[in-house]
């Protein structure tokens, strides 16, 4: 679903939240209404950084990949996130690609316009910091996963991140439209390996599969299994 107005939508993103009404004024000047079709690519690894993408609906992937064509989905963006920050103060190539998981509808502020602001409201790098220390936590995060934790780990604990983001209830139902290649390449692990480990699940009444969906029937399960140590 949109969110209802670009101002509304700007000033519910974190980094944006404190800035006063008129430098808000001056970014959504800035902002160029841009939409994606199903598939499309926003942003390709390793070229210029276009600017600041805003998503109002849909919802995108953030990947490297391999000389071999492989994929590593480093972050999913939805609706009210945005990128891409980083080369906005390195002034870098962008360190991922981009493609749209679903049609997109985004707000999109141009790396001239966000650099300019900037510069003239140093305001806006000191809100952008504590957006990009949580982001390098959760590559930490993602670092020790994959060197430390089995990929059935890492499939349980994809599932219960997914699952709390959509409800807080007991059976919650994963209504992000990801299909499972995209869920093996977050985890990374081949399809087939995923596809194994999420029918152990099924038959244990974990959860359950139905018309492309996955459905968390025991959130608590996958949290032990997630975490078995507490």
């Amino acid at each position: 679903m949109t969110t209802s107005t670009p101002a509304n939508l700007l000033k519910s993103i974190p980094c944006f939240t404190n800035l006063n009404p008129e430098i808000l004024k001056l970014l959504l000047d800035s902002v160029r209404k841009r939409n994606f079709a199903k598939g499309e690519f926003m942003l390709q690894e390793g070229d210029p950084c276009p600017g600041l993408f805003i998503i109002r609906s849909g919802s995108v992937k953030l990947f490297r990949s391999s000389p071999a064509g492989d994929e590593q989905i480093m972050r999913v963006v939805g609706a009210g996130g945005c990128f891409e920050c980083a080369p906005l103060f390195d002034r870098g190539p962008n360190p991922v690609s981009a493609q749209t998981i679903e049609t997109c509808k985004t707000m999109f502020i141009p790396s001239s316009s966000f650099n300019s602001l900037m510069n003239d409201y140093p305001q806006i790098p000191l809100q952008l910091v504590p957006i990009l220390t949580m982001r390098l936590r959760d590559f930490l995060n993602t670092i020790e996963d994959f060197s430390f934790k089995p990929v059935s780990t890492r499939i349980a604990k994809l599932l219960l991140q997914l699952g709390e983001r959509q409800d807080k209830d007991q059976q919650v139902s994963l209504v992000m439209p990801l299909t499972q290649h995209n869920l093996a390449c977050i985890v990374g692990c081949s399809r087939q390996v995923l596809n194994g480990y999420l029918q152990e699940l099924v038959r244990e009444g974990i959860i359950k599969i139905e018309n492309r969906r996955i459905i968390v029937l025991k959130s608590k399960a996958l949290l032990e299994l997630t975490y078995p140590d507490l």
